[in-house]
């Protein structure tokens, strides 16, 4: 801990000395006997503890405390006065905002207990303006990182898709110019291994840059009519939905939230895709509906499959980046869509969970924040 500088102001030397003689082991003691002394030594050094007494000559303790106040805010200050001074010390708390006062006659063990307190408070502000600056400039730092990794990625991502773009077009060249030679089994599987691996790459690299996006872009706060967006997700799944011969069902009673349309319809286009996907009936059915709340200003909406369902012990895995019940053989994708969904719940104030649906498959229960 820091030796403290503690500043003894009053008009008897003796007193001086006798405080000095005190303190002496704990701290570094000056002394002054009048109220301009001690103001020009606390210019030339800095004090962490003014003790002043109340009736000096041409300053009293109030008036003087009011100047350390108002120049030196972070010295601690605690006026010595009698019981008697009653204006005086009403003074001091109003104007030199004093931490404490010690009454005349002071004894020894109270006067050094309350030293010892008003130090351990300057110790504390201290360390929290330290701790403020070094977090502010960890903060600067993180934030400086943080912009270089996000313009690595991109640069990244954009020179790793156009070599990607160009395999896949090399591996379909290979097929449309050797023709017949393509007849042969191994000679097709291997150019449909290329091909597939290069989307595959893709995905993932679509799929990194949607996280980064998602955490360093803010999120914009407006009513959202959940009906209109999960039809619109519905709209991006056509195609899924129409090749997998599913049935999604949007209850009529949605809610309107306070979120940001394009990222919540990416919310919903994931789960309804992981509803379709992981699924192994002839005829999926994923239904949307509302649920009854659990707390003011919070709706609660959910996606409900009959699926494969997801065993208890591995739902909150699921939400992991990457992690993956299942091989891309049996189910393709690069694993980051439930990510994604936390994510955007998160970022709305909300949340994410999963249960065991009654319909044997899972129930996806997202929260959000009420439009108000």
């Amino acid at each position: 801990m820091t030796r403290h500088t503690v500043l003894v102001v009053d008009d008897e030397r003796q007193t001086v000395s006798a405080v000095k003689h005190l303190l002496r082991r704990r701290y570094h003691v000056i002394g002054a006997t009048r109220g301009d002394e001690a103001l020009a030594m606390l210019a030339q050094e800095p004090v962490s503890v003014v003790l002043c007494d109340q009736r000096m000559p041409g300053m009293t303790g109030d008036r003087f405390l009011e100047q350390v106040r108002s120049a030196y805010p972070d010295t601690v200050r605690i006026l010595i006065t009698a019981y008697a001074d009653l204006q005086a010390l009403i003074r001091s708390v109003n104007g030199g905002q004093i931490f404490a006062y010690v009454a005349k006659p002071w004894s020894p063990e109270e006067l050094e207990r309350t030293v010892d307190q008003a130090a351990a408070y300057r110790q504390l502000v201290d360390d929290n303006r330290r701790m403020t600056v070094e977090l502010a400039e960890a903060n600067r730092r993180l934030q400086r990182m943080v912009g270089e990794l996000r313009q690595f990625s991109h640069v990244v991502a954009h020179d790793l898709k156009e070599p990607l773009r160009t395999i896949a077009a090399y591996a379909q060249f290979l097929r449309d110019d050797l023709g017949a030679s393509f007849e042969r089994a191994d000679a097709r599987s291997y150019a449909d291994g290329i091909a597939r691996c290069a989307r595959n790459l893709r995905g993932l690299i679509d799929d990194l840059l949607r996280i980064s996006e998602l955490d360093h872009q803010p999120t914009t706060a407006f009513p959202v009519s959940l009906d209109l967006v999960v039809r619109r997700a519905i709209e991006q799944l056509e195609g899924a939905i129409r090749e997998a011969g599913a049935d999604v069902a949007i209850a009529p009673d949605l809610p309107t939230v306070r979120g940001d349309a394009q990222r919540l319809s990416l919310l919903f286009q994931n789960l309804l895709s992981n509803a379709i996907k992981f699924n192994d009936r002839p005829r999926p059915r994923v239904e949307v509906s509302a649920l009854p709340p659990l707390e003011a200003g919070r709706v609660r909406v959910a996606v409900t499959d009959d699926g494969i369902g997801i065993p208890a012990e591995q739902r909150q895995e699921i939400f992991r980046i990457f992690h993956r019940l299942h091989t891309k053989d049996d189910y393709p994708g690069s694993g980051a869509g439930l990510a994604i969904v936390r994510k955007i719940a998160d970022s709305h104030g909300g949340s994410v969970d999963v249960e065991a649906a009654e319909t044997g498959g899972s129930r996806f229960v997202v929260t959000l924040p009420v439009a108000t």
